[in-house]
This record gives structure tokens, sequence and C-alpha cells, in this order.
């Protein structure tokens, strides 16, 4: 059996948003996708009754490709680690550690035998593996390693050399998100990193302070790439710029265009690990990706090089690529400026209202503000022009690269005239 959830439309989604209580997750802003994902993005789960479940994502564009729903396991899982494609650890309220063997394919999910009891005294609270032999979890605050010796592991012979971390681990989730390497919300809403050594000594840091309380569930399938399920049952993705930094300022936030706004309902989630890779870019589509069709974007301007874009009044609007923001007024209303790094100046025009202050440094796909109706404007539309040294060049054709996913055009080779009427 397959199951597939609609998208809501955007305005709906948003207002969902707060319905759920998602408004503490946007305390960071919206962002748009700031580089190229491939690879699989992998997750099983376990629903209430008992039933195991597989979901396939789009790691570049945050879609559910499908959803399978398979048999009972027999008993109420608590805790849920994968291991491989085929392979998923599972533990039950009293202890037992299972390890289930899965068959599935495009239509369907299944078990190959019952699951296999392998283990007694496993009352982790988490489970995660880190796709690399260390099998993580935590039991009363406390964070214990595990070395994990076969693919599908027959007991203690194959799962053992338990090491105590640390303790002081009072986590809402847990996820791996490569090598040695755990990500983790807690309830006052910090997202936190943790890195263990070969020694099992281990390190932190703070990727946001604020802002992840929502979610109940965590899973990273590598690449930089977070999926978070809220209590409501809504999924939400985000995309760690450059995960090897140890800081969230790159996190590009999908808040306006989630997985799935509802419908999540699995008790337990787990990734396949390291199964997305992403590779960071220079530049930004300026806009989330469903605000107009690609065919809007090689419009041209009535009267210069430019072009304006026809969004709704909060259409949130990204920056195109690093640089030094100032402030435009005049006929632009509530106008940004970015000073890019390569050379060139972006103005966004007409923003009902502005989200970064003047002379911060952005990264390509932050959050900049929202589209409106300011300035010399007849309509709600977000203005767009690209400068250098004063001289004015058409933004088309880097916008529908953009919005294809391959690398733009030096803005130097850009035209200067032909995008006006």
């Amino acid at each position: 059996m397959e199951v597939r959830m609609s998208r809501p439309v955007l305005g709906a989604l948003l207002a969902g948003l707060m319905t759920i209580g998602l408004g503490s997750v946007t305390a960071a802003p919206a962002q748009a996708a700031t580089a190229s994902c491939t690879g699989s993005v992998s997750v099983y789960g376990a629903l209430a009754d008992g039933r195991l479940t597989y979901s396939q994502i789009d790691p570049s564009t945050g879609d559910r490709i499908k959803t399978l729903i398979g048999p009972d396991l027999g008993f109420t899982p608590k805790a849920m680690a994968t291991l491989n494609f085929n392979t998923v650890l599972v533990t039950d309220p009293g202890g037992v550690l299972y390890r289930v063997d899965i068959q599935t394919n495009n239509l369907s999910l299944g078990l190959v035998g019952p699951p296999v009891q392998i283990g007694t005294g496993w009352t982790h609270d988490k489970l995660v593996y880190d796709g690399h032999g260390h099998l993580y979890g935590t039991a009363g605050g406390v964070l214990l390693q595990y070395l994990v010796s076969q693919a599908k592991p027959a007991g203690s012979q194959h799962i053992g050399q338990r090491v105590e971390v640390g303790s002081g681990f009072v986590l809402k989730t847990l996820a791996s998100s490569g090598d040695d390497r755990l990500i983790a919300n807690t309830a006052d809403g910090r997202l936190l990193e943790y890195r263990i050594d070969s020694g099992g000594g281990w390190s932190s840091a703070q990727l946001a302070a604020s802002g992840w309380s929502a979610f109940d569930r965590l899973v990273s399938p590598g690449g930089g790439l977070y999926y978070g399920v809220t209590g409501a049952g809504g999924m939400y993705w985000y995309q760690d710029v450059d995960p090897d930094d140890r800081s969230g300022s790159d996190i590009a936030y999908h808040n306006d265009d989630p997985v799935d706004a509802s419908g999540w309902t699995q008790t337990l989630i787990s990734a396949q690990p390291e199964t997305a890779t992403c590779t960071s870019g220079n530049y930004a589509y300026v806009l989330p990706r469903g605000a107009v069709p690609r065919s809007e974007l090689d419009d041209p301007h009535h009267d210069y090089a430019a072009i304006d874009i026809q969004v709704p009044t909060g259409t949130p609007v990204h920056a195109v690529t690093r640089g030094t923001v100032s402030y435009i007024d005049g006929g632009f209303g509530n106008g940004i400026q970015i000073n890019g790094a390569d050379g060139a100046t972006y103005i966004y025009g007409h923003l009902s209202q502005r989200g970064v202050a003047a002379g911060s440094t952005v990264s390509p796909g932050q959050y900049l503000g929202e589209s409106g109706n300011t300035g010399q404007s007849t309509g709600p539309h977000l203005h767009f022009e690209i400068r250098i040294g004063g001289v004015k060049h058409c933004p088309q054709r880097m916008l529908l690269d953009l919005y294809d996913g391959v690398t733009p055009q030096a803005p130097s080779t850009l035209p200067t005239s032909g995008c006006s009427y």
C-alpha cells in the first residue's frame, strides 16, 4: 500500500504553521536552498500500533516521493536505529533489542521473517547509528556508545565495547549527522551538535539558541540535511550549508515549504545514515520555489534592465549571494541593496518589511524580508535588479538558472539591454 499526502497551498500552509505551534521554529529566518543535494533520504518509522513504515524524500527539493506502510512488528517499539537500507534495530519497553530485516520495493514494504531478538537490557530511550560502526543511545541522561561489527548483528558478539561517553544528556531528540557526530534538540528549543573522539571524549556546539522546541523527532541522512517532525505531525526540513563549521548561522530554513504539513503520525522515525550529499553554492534563488511559475522569470521590465516579479505581499525573499546589506529607499520603498562579494550590486525593491539589519553580512539563500507594495509601486511584487559599476544588467537569465538549480553565468556577462519594453 502506498500512501501519498497532498501539499497544501502556501497561504494555507503559513497559516497552519501558527496553528500547530510551529511559530517557535521560525525564530531563525526562513531561507531558500543554498546547495545542490543528491543521493536519497530513506526514513523508517513505526506507528503507534506497531506497524513499520518507509518514506523516501528528494534531498534537493524536500518533496516526499512515497510512503509505504508495512506489517505489524509484533511488539510496541520504543527506540529505533537504522543500520542500512535493509536492517533496522528496534527495542521494546521491556528492554529487548530486535533486529528487523526489511524487504521493500516501489510498491510494498515487508519483513524477511519475524524480528530477531538479539539482546536484553536495552532500556535506552533513544538509539541512533552513525553509519561508521558506532551505535549511540541515551538512558537516564547518560550517552552510551557501542561498536557494531556486522551489517546484520546476531547478538552481543556483534554489538559490544560499551563506552559511557558522559552524563547530562537530557535531550528531546537524538540523531546522527555523520561519523561520530550527533545532533539533538532540547525542550527549551536549542539545537546542539556533539562530536565524539576516538577515546570516548566529547565536545558540543550550539547550532541554534532557540526555535527548535516544536520537534519531537529529528533525523539526518547526512549532507547537513536535518528533518524534524512536530507533535502535530508536520515534517520540516533544514540544510546546514557547512556542517563542519560547528555554526548554525548558515542553516537554510524551509518552513514555507515543508516535506508535509501534517500526516507524520509515526511514534518513531530513523534515517538511513549518510545517504545524502550536498555541495555548497555561491548563489541561491531569490524566492520560494513555488512562489511563481518558471515562465514568469524571463518577463521584461517596463523601462530598463531589471525585472518585476508579481508575488503576493508577504512572500519571503532571499539573498542571491554573499554580501553586505544596505538600505535603499526612495522609489524602492523598503528596499534592500546587497553589495555582493562577486563585485555586483543586487537591489530588492518594494518590500513590505526588511528582515536584516543594514551593515550585516548575508549568505546565499538567507532571508532578507518579505515582498510588498511600498514606494513607487502599483501592485504587490518584487523588483530585482543587478548593477555592476552603476550599469544595470538583465537578471532574467540568472534567475532562470537558479530556478533550474544550475550554476548561473557571471553577472558581468549578463546583457545590459533587451530585457525591457
